[in-house]
């Protein structure tokens, strides 16, 4: 029989990431003792197992660093990664890796679309956080909001720097928000106003843009990203205390 999770850890916080990002774990320390566990796929086969009954996906258990836990028990997701890669699966023969990491997503997609708790952020076909759009997806959706945007040029796909914003003659504002809070100092006025219109339009618990201003006050989104940045710790303290 796996080992139960102790009394007095009624809830659970997962944060799925990678080995790569070093924020992740300092994001678990930052929960209270046992209130939060690291999820990543280089670990995968020693910290995660789960079988989960689709007609009941409530009634079922998963089994974390040994323990077992109920459905129930966790409460809230925060994932800073689209996905798994296939370099992950070290512990996979090489030449099984690219189907191992393709059943693993797909595996952890369902997964995260039939919890019912917080999440940081929602997955979505694309990403296992947040939509994952591209620039040009994007920018499309924020013009038609008329939230104004920094003249982008692409060419095959790829940002030129002919656009590319020169921090000589503009200011950069960076602006993060979590659920109904603006995480740091307060920004100018219109970037408020055009970072929670930003959120609802994508349907976002956490998100991130970059404003450029002119001389003449004006303000301009010039990156918007969608996944949790995890590694400011104004961010993770934001983090904690939105499940709290």
């Amino acid at each position: 029989m796996p080992e139960a999770r102790a009394n007095n850890a009624c809830a659970l916080i997962l944060v799925i990431s990678n080995i790569a990002n070093e924020a992740a774990a300092r994001l678990v320390e930052d929960f209270p003792p046992g209130a939060a566990s690291l999820i990543t796929a280089s670990a995968f086969n020693q910290s995660f197992k789960g079988g989960f009954n689709v007609n009941d996906f409530a009634a079922s258990h998963i089994k974390i660093d040994g323990a077992a836990v109920p459905i129930t028990d966790i409460t809230g997701v925060v994932t800073t990664i689209c996905s798994f890669i296939p370099p992950e699966f070290y512990y996979i023969q090489p030449a099984d890796r690219k189907y191992v990491c393709a059943e693993m997503n797909a595996f952890f997609t369902y997964f995260l679309s039939q919890l019912n708790c917080k999440k940081i952020n929602r997955s979505s076909v694309r990403s296992f956080s947040g939509p994952n759009l591209n620039k040009i997806e994007w920018i499309k959706i924020a013009s038609g909001a008329n939230i104004p945007v920094w003249p982008v040029s692409i060419a095959n796909s790829i940002e030129t720097s002919k656009n590319a914003v020169d921090r000589a003659k503009v200011k950069i504002h960076t602006c993060s928000v979590i659920g109904d809070d603006l995480i740091g100092k307060t920004p100018p006025g219109p970037l408020q106003n055009y970072m929670f219109d930003l959120q609802r339009i994508f349907d976002v618990c956490f998100l991130t843009c970059h404003f450029v201003s002119n001389r003449k006050g004006e303000y301009f989104l010039a990156e918007m990203i969608t996944r949790p940045d995890i590694i400011p710790a104004a961010n993770r303290e934001a983090i904690v205390n939105y499940f709290s």
